[in-house]
């Protein structure tokens, strides 16, 4: 998925472990072998290439639909899986696919018995891809440890940025650092959470996927309401939620409010956010505050 991988785990190794190890592996590679718009045989190339056709599709597209098609409900299009047509547009190009439209309102059909669907523009799963591999891989393991009846310890499953943590107890001292990286020096940490409780936590930033097109400054988060890169003054978002799918989920959304926005809209949607802005500050909403343990010093509040 064009991310390191990491499974943490806060205490000694247990029995089963490479084998659960070789399953989280599977589980990755046939995430990506499905939902990959960059690889000819995956299985959303596919699809895009067969709009507006009933066809049957595995579980893990069809639960990345439904996810992706509430996500777009519940942000009011914030979150749109077809910006794939303008990321296209802008130079971030995939396997090939035919040309889309934002015009389709129903863009999705589904007929759950029969996991079928019928899609009319083509989509792209990116980060909420990698939120689902890791919800469910935080699963496989949770559910592995309910099998042979012994207390899950502390683990923390990262795709990416892409964070579950896990566990009947938290590590020692404290409970969880989370590190938030810098928003512009990749060797750096902007910022250090700590949590008591087991938490998911997604970033969404501008940091690695820049480039130039037509002589300008793009970037991959696009707003699928002006069909532009958005997020003006804000370098990276991140959220805290029980659920990796939707802190993905909302941290883009946040990131698209801007700098003018972000706080009203994380506050009306009782978020606990942090975000960089590129004049040097950093933002939180109201709870998110109190799990700040350390600041990057070129940051001020």
């Amino acid at each position: 998925m064009a991310s390191p991988v990491q499974w943490l785990i806060d205490g000694d190794t247990f029995e089963g472990m490479e084998q659960l190890e070789n399953d989280l592996r599977i589980l990755f590679r046939t995430v990506e072998r499905r939902l990959s718009r960059f690889q000819e045989n995956s299985e959303a190339v596919w699809l895009n290439r067969n709009l507006g056709q009933w066809v049957s599709v595995s579980d893990v597209l069809y639960a990345a639909l439904a996810v992706s098609h509430r996500a777009w409900r519940l942000t009011g299009g914030l979150f749109d899986p077809r910006v794939i047509i303008d990321l296209e547009r802008l130079g971030y190009v995939g396997a090939q696919i035919p040309f889309g439209s934002h015009a389709e309102a129903q863009w999705l059909e589904r007929r759950p018995r029969l996991r079928q669907v019928r899609l009319h523009s083509p989509v792209d799963f990116g980060g909420i891809g990698k939120s689902l591999v890791v919800f469910w891989g935080a699963r496989l393991i949770t559910r592995y440890f309910m099998a042979i009846n012994r207390p899950l310890p502390p683990m923390l499953l990262n795709a990416g940025g892409d964070m579950q943590m896990l566990g009947s107890s938290v590590p020692e001292p404290g409970g969880w650092q989370v590190g938030v990286e810098h928003p512009v020096a990749s060797d750096q940490m902007g910022m250090v959470l700590t949590f008591p409780v087991a938490m998911a936590v997604c970033t969404s930033s501008i940091r690695i996927h820049q480039w130039f097109h037509q002589g300008r400054n793009v970037h991959h988060l696009i707003n699928p309401l002006t069909h532009e890169p958005g997020g003006e003054g804000l370098l990276s978002v991140t959220v805290a939620h029980q659920r990796p799918t939707w802190a993905e989920v909302w941290s883009k959304a946040l990131f698209l409010q801007g700098t003018t926005g972000i706080a009203d809209f994380a506050h009306r949607h009782r978020l606990n956010a942090w975000w960089f802005t590129d004049d040097g500050k950093v933002g939180a909403t109201q709870d998110a505050w109190h799990y700040i343990t350390w600041l990057h010093p070129t940051f001020v509040i």
